[in-house]
C-alpha cells in the first residue's frame, strides 16, 4: 500500500515494457483502465472515497502517476471516476445513510435492508474489490446543452429513459453509467447498466431488444489517447424504481467539475516533473504550484465542497504553462499541443469552465 512520502512509479513497477498495459494483463483482452484498476485498488488510489486519507493525498498520487506518459491517461481515467462517479455515489450514499441512520460508506457489515443498502454496498465494491473489476462512468454532456443542466433533454417517462450523452469519459469500458436526466424542476440521476454484450459490440449475441434501445459510438481523443469515451443514445430504455440513485444532481455538478479541474493541476504537476529537472524556470514555477496545492488543500478536512473549491478558482497553472512556452519558444499555452497533445488538457476550457470563471469574477467585483 502506498503511503505519503513513498510514492512509487506504478507504470515502471507494474507495466509491461513497450506496452500501455500491466504485466500479464493484455493477454486477457482487457481494456486499458480496466486492466490497471485492480492495481490502483491495491495501491490505495480510492482510499479517499472511504475517508481513509485526505483529498491532498489523492492528488499527490495522481501527480506521481502522471510522471509517466502512459500514466497521464491512467490518471485522467482514475480522477474522473473518483471525482465524478465517486462524487455522485458519495452524495447519494450520504442522503440514503441520513434517511436510515447508518453510515454505509464506512460500515460495510450492516444489517442491510433489501434493494437499499445492498445496492449501495454493491456499488462501493467497485472501488474496493479487485475481482470482479467494475468501471463507473457518468453521462452529463448532451448535444446542444451548452453546459446548462436545464437544457438537458434526457427524460424518464413511465419507467423508460430516452436521451443522448455525447461525451462519457471511461464510457466505452463502463459497466455502469450514472445518467443525469431532466425532470420538471430537478436533475435526477439513474443507473444505466451496460451488459457484457454492449461492451463488446462485435458479439453476435447482442439481443435485438438491446440493439433497438441503445446506440453506441466509442472514440478516443488525440490527447490522453488511451482513455476511452462514449457517445450513447438510449431509446425507451427500461428503468426500475431502484435505479434512481440521486434525486437531484443540481448544485453537486459544480463541485464535481471543480474537482476535475483541480485534479488537472495535479496531472500537470506530475507531467512536468521530468522537464523541471532540466529547466530552472519550469522547476521554480512547478514548485510554486506544488506549494499552492499544499497550502490550499492542507487544511481541508474530508470532502472539499463547491464553496471551498471555488475559493481557490481559477487554479494558478498559468505561471507553469508560460514557463513551458518559454522553454519551447511558443507564443501561447494553446501552442503546447504541438509539443505534446496531452497539454490540451490544461488549456482547454469548456462552456462550464468559462461560466465558473465569470461566476468568480462577479463574486470578486
Amino acid at each position: 500500500m502506498l503511503v505519503s512520502g513513498t510514492l512509487e512509479n506504478l507504470i515502471l513497477k507494474f507495466g509491461e515494457p513497450g506496452s500501455p498495459y500491466p504485466k500479464d494483463r493484455k493477454e486477457f483482452g482487457e481494456s486499458f483502465y480496466r486492466s490497471w484498476k485492480p492495481i490502483l485498488i491495491q495501491e490505495g488510489f480510492y482510499r479517499f472515497l472511504f475517508g481513509h486519507e485526505s483529498y491532498l493525498e489523492f492528488q499527490k498520487k495522481l501527480s506521481s502517476l502522471s510522471e509517466d506518459p502512459i500514466g497521464v491517461s491512467l490518471a485522467l481515467s482514475c480522477m474522473v471516476e473518483v471525482n465524478v462517479a465517486g462524487g455522485i455515489l458519495s452524495h447519494a450514499t450520504q442522503v440514503y445513510s441520513k434517511n436510515i441512520g447508518q453510515n454505509l460508506i464506512q460500515n460495510d457489515s450492516l444489517n442491510r435492508e433489501p434493494n437499499g443498502a445492498d445496492i449501495f454496498n454493491s456499488l462501493w465494491d467497485g472501488f474496493r474489490t479487485e475481482n470482479p473489476t467494475k468501471i463507473f462512468a457518468v453521462g452529463v454532456s448532451e448535444p446542444g446543452w451548452e453546459s446548462k443542466l436545464r437544457k438537458l433533454s434526457s427524460t424518464v417517462i413511465e419507467g423508460k429513459l430516452s436521451g443522448t450523452k455525447s461525451f462519457i469519459t471511461n464510457g466505452a469500458e463502463a459497466d455502469l453509467i450514472f445518467w443525469v436526466t431532466k425532470s420538471e424542476e430537478e436533475n435526477p440521476v439513474y443507473l444505466v447498466r451496460r451488459s457484457q454484450d454492449l461492451r463488446k459490440p462485435n458479439l453476435e449475441s447482442v439481443t435485438s431488444n438491446i440493439s433497438k434501445q441503445t446506440k453506441e459510438e466509442s472514440f478516443h481523443t488525440d490527447f490522453t489517447p488511451l482513455v476511452s469515451h462514449l457517445k450513447l443514445t438510449l431509446c425507451e430504455y427500461p428503468i426500475d424504481p431502484e435505479d434512481l440513485i440521486l434525486d437531484n444532481y443540481g448544485k453537486l455538478g459544480m463541485e464535481l467539475r471543480l474537482k476535475e479541474l483541480l485534479s488537472l493541476v495535479s496531472l500537470l504537476i506530475g507531467k512536468t516533473k521530468k522537464l523541471s529537472l532540466e529547466n530552472q524556470l519550469v522547476n521554480e514555477k512547478r514548485k510554486n504550484l506544488c506549494l499552492w496545492r499544499e497550502n490550499f488543500l492542507g487544511d481541508c478536512q474530508g470532502n472539499p465542497n463547491a464553496d471551498f473549491l471555488l475559493s481557490g478558482f481559477p487554479f494558478p497553472t498559468e505561471g507553469l504553462l508560460l514557463a513551458l512556452c518559454k522553454h519551447w519558444n511558443l507564443e501561447s499555452p494553446k501552442d503546447l499541443k504541438s509539443v505534446d497533445p496531452d497539454y490540451q488538457l490544461f488549456v482547454w476550457e469548456d462552456q462550464f469552465t468559462q461560466m465558473l470563471i465569470q461566476k468568480k469574477k462577479r463574486k470578486l467585483s
